[in-house]
């Protein structure tokens, strides 16, 4: 629900942006003079043009990126070990591929079919019941369809960077994307024990060494170690929204009052 509140926040200030650009664009150009309509114009199009720019890099970006690690992964498969974990979790019915790498890799791979990707790595060091919790993990964002989600978020968030509550919005909607997925191992496994210890072990080692491994080991360690500690308590996630909320009203507020002058 909070997720589903978030997003909705950040597509109505959005939605209410555009429209009030829209509305004070057309009543200045029709009420001012040549000037002040060609500076208004160039303005417009300035802000139209970052965001497009930005919108498009994104979109690239995420396809270069997919395609790109797809193609690396899929040289790297460890074809024993791929079959032997997918007959094992076969009732989780998502693929899993098992990559040889000598460094902890366990993501959630794909847009609109996403797969698990797991090391050699994380199935040397940790145990069976420890892997199963990072499956598990990683299930639920394949299953909730994150990564489209948080590629949405992502998109909308850096097309309009130039907004001073997207950034706060979106860092708190991933951590709480990564404490629910938690949260779901805990319940799925009826102990918070195998995932204590796969994230007190991630803990210790520091810095993960790859910067694809996203979902399971780069973000909200913190507020992740304390869900574990003490999962009968409602983790709360500070955000610091307050200011950057009210700033985007005053822009808000101030777009409005010059359409109506």
């Amino acid at each position: 629900m909070k997720l589903r509140w978030i997003f909705t926040l950040m597509v109505v200030f959005i939605a209410v942006f555009s429209v009030q650009m829209g509305i004070f664009i057309t009543r200045q150009v029709g009420e001012s003079g040549l000037k002040a309509c060609i500076m208004l114009y160039w303005v417009f199009d300035v802000i139209v043009g970052y965001t497009l720019v930005r919108a498009i890099w994104r979109i690239t970006a995420q396809a270069y990126l997919s395609r790109k690690w797809n193609k690396r992964f899929g040289s790297m498969k460890h074809d024993k070990l791929t079959k032997t974990l997918n007959y094992k979790y076969r009732s989780l019915e998502t693929e899993i591929l098992v990559v040889q790498d000598e460094a902890f890799v366990a993501l959630a791979l794909g847009l609109f079919k996403p797969k698990i990707i797991i090391s050699t790595y994380v199935l040397e060091r940790f145990s069976d019941k420890e892997v199963k919790a990072i499956l598990l993990h990683e299930w639920h964002h394949c299953c909730n369809r994150d990564n489209v989600k948080l590629f949405l978020v992502t998109l909308l968030t850096e097309a309009f960077g130039y907004w001073p509550i997207m950034k706060p919005i979106f860092r708190y909607y991933e951590t709480l994307t990564e404490l629910l997925a938690d949260r779901f191992v805990m319940t799925r496994m009826g102990t918070e024990l195998h995932l204590a210890k796969v994230l007190l072990k991630l803990s210790k080692w520091g810095k993960i060494q790859p910067a694809v491994a996203v979902h399971f080991a780069a973000s909200a360690m913190n507020y992740r170690m304390m869900q574990v500690l003490e999962p009968d308590q409602t983790v709360k996630v500070k955000i610091a929204l307050l200011r950057p909320l009210l700033a985007s009203i005053s822009i808000l507020l101030l777009l409005m009052l010059s359409g109506d002058a």
